[in-house]
């Protein structure tokens, strides 16, 4: 028992990065129909940012905290004005298409500028310190518990803009009917700009989320985590806030689950596996799709 609550907990916290990842490319499918594949690499490319400022600076993690948002945000935001224009005219492939490019760019730069393009490793400062956490025999590190308790304050504030402010709500009209929102007087280019804001700070907390839990990053994070998002997004229903929220923590729990009690070879079969089914089963997804 005491094993399985570890693994629960754990589960929970790769689970909420999950989550935040779809809740930032939810964002973005409501506020532009984009369905962001190159987003996991911003938070890829905001990583490396605040591993290069850490390396630099003599592990100042405030500074490095700070060039994460800078970079994480900044980087989002610059990608808008490129979706604005296909958006206005309703070329969903051709976003797809761009935002494919964005990702490569991402990998790219990495792969050249970063490391020498090999994976690096952050410092355990940063990391929860190391530290463990034993209740009984229960064993589990303080960096799932930071994780969790970031990605449960993070998701009630942008549930909470979302469906309890104006913006929130212009956000969502805009995914609903973009000409009569336009009609109605919701500017299309200011609130994409802060849709894609809103995605950017995102970036950064899950950029940090995952150097407390893993601690690595290279090239491939950012194909790995893309892949899973989309998936999930699917799995949930397009643009469908809460829900991609619930998916993700119920599949970060699969999947610990899976690879506490199964042999190794099958916790990408059990993921892939439940999530091809409730696709079959429901089209929309589990949820239903906002779009």
């Amino acid at each position: 028992m005491e094993s399985f609550i570890a693994q629960v907990i754990n589960g929970l916290a790769t689970g909420s990065i999950y989550a935040l990842l779809v809740l930032g490319m939810n964002v973005l499918v409501l506020v532009r129909d984009v369905v962001h594949h190159g987003y996991s690499h911003t938070v890829m490319i905001t990583m490396a940012a605040g591993w290069l400022v850490l390396n630099a600076t003599g592990n100042n993690l405030v500074i490095a905290i700070l060039v994460m948002f800078v970079v994480g945000v900044g980087a989002t935001v610059a990608t808008e004005p490129l979706f604005r224009p296909l958006c206005r005219r309703g070329a969903t492939l051709e976003t797809i298409v761009l935002a494919m490019g964005v990702g490569i760019i991402c990998t790219e730069i990495m792969s050249q500028f970063i490391n020498n393009g090999g994976n690096f490793a952050f410092p355990a400062n940063i990391r929860g310190g190391g530290i463990t956490i034993n209740i009984g025999l229960i064993s589990f590190s303080l960096a799932n518990i930071l994780t969790l308790a970031i990605a449960i304050v993070a998701a009630v504030v942008l549930m909470r803009f979302m469906y309890h402010t104006q913006t929130g709500r212009a956000i969502r009209a805009m995914s609903q009917n973009q000409r009569v929102s336009k009609m109605l007087g919701i500017p299309f280019g200011k609130t994409g700009v802060i849709g894609f804001g809103i995605a950017g700070i995102l970036c950064v907390v899950i950029s940090l989320m995952i150097i407390m839990t893993i601690g690595t990053n290279g090239p491939s994070v950012g194909d790995t985590f893309a892949v899973k998002a989309i998936i999930l997004m699917l799995f949930a229903g397009m643009g469908n806030l809460k829900g991609g929220l619930l998916s993700a923590l119920f599949m970060g729990l699969v999947e610990a689950l899976a690879l506490a009690y199964l042999p190794g070879s099958w916790t990408e079969v059990i993921f892939y596996g439940v999530i091809m089914g409730v696709i079959i089963w429901k089209p929309d997804g589990l949820f239903g799709s906002n779009k």
